[in-house]
């Protein structure tokens, strides 16, 4: 005698019996989601320019061993050239992308021949990802001072006028304790002045 058969409800109770495993297909089980990776400008914040070399040719080692085929443990050695480990202009484009897609910077076709190691290529992603903070303007003007009172050939006049105004200003840079460096200043010759700014303030 026939007999109906609620498909459906077989495969929903999970166990089906190995006679009806013909007609009944197993449950669909998704995989959960991934977590969204942190973005690697969000891992670089907070490190030493150190920490974040080191990540920064994890990264790059990573993806050097996925693009070659490499065992996810093997050492690769940062100053190795890419092309003495086996790139070619095809690989190249596949590394090229696959650090494109990692830190959302926009790569050159020719970055391996652009920065040929692993070394010179992370060097290269944290001076864009993580760029030096640039110099608070009056330490560069200090800076752009320096160097001009290091040129050769300063007059004299020139020294004595220099400081003279360097005399002023650090007279009123100076809290009101401390008076007697005051005096000092003032009393010094033009060479103690050159020599205190070499030596106290690292000019």
């Amino acid at each position: 005698m026939p007999i109906r058969l609620d498909l459906a409800t077989v495969r929903a109770n999970g166990e089906v019996p190995p006679l009806l495993r013909g007609l009944v297909r197993p449950p669909t089980v998704r995989a959960a989601a991934p977590a969204a990776a942190v973005p690697v400008t969000q891992q670089l914040a907070g490190l030493s320019a150190e920490d974040q070399r080191g990540l920064l040719l994890d990264l790059v080692h990573s993806h050097v061993a996925t693009v070659l085929g490499y065992p996810a443990d093997q050492a690769i050695e940062p100053t190795r050239g890419f092309l003495d480990l086996g790139f070619d202009s095809l690989t190249a484009v596949e590394l090229r992308n696959g650090l494109t897609a990692a830190t959302g910077l926009r790569l050159p076709a020719t970055v391996i021949f652009d920065y040929p190691t692993s070394d010179d290529l992370a060097e290269h992603l944290r001076d864009r990802l993580a760029p030096a903070a640039p110099p608070l303007p009056a330490l560069a003007e200090l800076d752009r001072f320096e160097a001009a009172l290091a040129a050769d050939g300063l007059d004299p006049a020139v020294r004595d006028q220099i400081a003279g105004r360097l005399q002023k200003l650090l007279a009123g840079w100076q809290p009101t304790e401390a008076d007697g460096v005051v005096d000092l200043l003032e009393e010094a010759s033009d060479e103690e002045m050159f020599a205190f700014i070499d030596n106290e303030l690292g000019l």
